[in-house]
C-alpha cells in the first residue's frame, strides 16, 4: 500500500513537470525579409521550422515571409531572419518589444549577427537559440531612428549609397568595390568647434560593412556609446589605410580618436549623408543617445 507522503510527492512530481512542459512550450513568430527570396534563405528556414518540429515538437512557430504582424504581443520568442538592414527596420517597427529576439543570417554584411553569435555552423547557431539564453543589450537612437551596429556620417554614407548596384557581393567585397571611389573624392568637413574630420563614425557594436572593425574593443552591453574622429587624410593615403582599419589595427594610430559618451550631438558644416545601420539619413545635424538594456537576445551562453 503507497504511503500518503509518497502520493504526495507524486502529486508535486506531476505538477512540476506539468508546468516545466508549459513553460518549455513556445509559440514563435518567425519573420523573413520579404524582399529576400531566395533559394539559399527558402532552404534555411525550411531546414530550420523542420528541425524544430523534430527536437521541440511542442513548440508553435507561425512564419511570415509577405508582411510582418502590427504587433507581437501573442508570442512567446521572434526570431527574425536577414541583414544589418532587416534588423535595422526590425527594431524600428517594433520599438518596445519585450520578448526574446534570436536573430538569423541572411543579409551580406551580417555584422550585428557576428557580434552576439560569432563564427558559427547552421547547427551550432540553432542550439544556441533553443537552449534559451536570454541577455539584454544596448541599441542607440540618431535623430529618433534606432541602431544596433551604428552610424558613419559622411564618406560613410556615400559608400551606401553606391552599394545598391553591388549588393550582391557578399561581404566586405562588396564595401571595397563602393568604397574605393569615395575614399578618393569624398572631401572633409568640419563639427561644431571648428574640428575637420575626414571620418566621424557613433557606434553601439564594433563593425559595419561587412566586416569592417571599426571600433574593435566596443561593448554592446555597457551603456555607452563609442565615437571615433578621424583626422584628414591625404587622397594618396586614403586606401593604404583601408585594410588597415578593416582588420581593427587603426586603434593607436596618431589620426583617429576613440572616445564614449552617453549622450552627443554632432553638428556638421554641411548637409551630409550617413549610414545607419544599412539606411541611409541625411542631415546636417545628428543627434545621439544611448538605451542601455533595449532589447533581449537569445545568445550563447559563455
Amino acid at each position: 500500500m503507497m504511503a500518503v507522503g509518497s502520493e504526495f510527492d507524486i502529486l508535486i512530481y506531476f505538477m512540476l513537470n506539468l508546468n516545466n512542459s508549459m513553460i518549455m512550450s513556445q509559440k514563435i513568430a518567425f519573420l523573413i525579409n520579404p524582399l529576400k527570396k531566395t533559394v539559399a534563405i527558402a532552404d534555411y528556414f525550411s531546414w530550420v521550422i523542420e528541425t524544430v518540429k523534430v527536437e521541440k515538437s511542442d513548440w508553435e512557430i507561425q512564419l511570415f515571409t509577405k508582411e510582418w504582424p502590427s504587433e507581437l504581443s501573442d508570442f512567446d520568442q521572434v526570431w527574425v531572419m536577414g541583414g544589418d538592414g532587416t534588423f535595422n527596420y526590425f527594431v524600428n517597427k517594433y520599438r518596445s518589444i519585450t520578448i526574446p529576439i534570436a536573430l538569423f543570417k541572411g543579409g551580406t554584411g551580417n555584422d550585428f549577427y557576428w557580434k552576439l553569435y560569432g563564427d558559427r555552423s547552421r547547427r551550432a547557431h540553432l542550439d544556441a537559440v533553443l537552449a534559451g539564453h536570454v541577455e539584454a543589450f544596448d541599441a542607440g537612437d540618431c535623430n529618433g531612428q534606432l541602431f544596433l551596429n551604428g552610424v558613419g556620417i559622411g564618406i560613410e554614407g556615400e559608400v551606401l549609397k553606391s552599394m545598391d548596384s553591388i549588393r550582391y557581393f557578399e561581404g566586405g567585397l562588396g564595401y571595397y568595390l563602393a568604397a574605393i571611389p569615395n575614399l578618393l573624392k569624398f572631401k572633409t568637413y568640419q563639427i561644431l568647434g571648428g574640428r575637420e574630420v575626414f571620418l566621424c563614425m557613433v557606434f553601439n557594436s564594433s563593425r559595419a560593412g561587412g566586416g569592417f572593425h571599426f571600433f574593435p574593443k566596443a561593448s554592446v552591453q555597457d551603456g555607452l556609446l563609442d565615437v571615433l574622429y578621424c583626422q584628414p587624410i591625404p587622397v594618396w593615403k586614403r586606401l593604404y589605410y583601408m585594410p588597415i582599419i578593416q582588420s581593427g589595427k587603426h586603434v593607436n594610430l596618431p589620426i583617429v580618436e576613440f572616445s564614449q559618451t552617453k549622450k552627443i550631438s554632432i553638428k556638421t558644416s554641411r548637409v551630409l549623408s550617413a549610414q545607419v545601420d544599412g539606411e541611409v539619413q541625411t542631415s546636417d545635424q545628428f543627434d545621439f543617445q544611448v538605451l542601455p538594456a533595449k532589447f533581449k537576445f537569445i545568445v550563447p551562453q559563455l
